[in-house]
């Protein structure tokens, strides 16, 4: 079963420091399915998912980290 967390943030500053902290502690592997969960979202939304694992762009040049 998964566990649900719920947060009130007091404040947008007091959510995004929350979110941040959230995802450290989740770790790595966490974060990557949470972002390929929204890849396969999003391509099932514009009808482009066929079932299979989407293929890796290569002309991306360049990735920022933010912090």
């Amino acid at each position: 079963m998964k566990k649900i967390v719920v947060y009130k943030a007091r404040s947008f500053a007091d959510a995004e420091r929350w979110d941040r902290q959230f995802w450290r502690r989740a770790g790595a592997a966490a974060r990557f399915e949470a972002m390929y969960s929204m890849v396969v979202d999003y391509l099932k939304m514009r009808g482009q998912w066929n079932g299979r694992m989407p293929r890796l762009r290569k002309d991306v040049q360049r990735v920022r980290y933010l912090r």
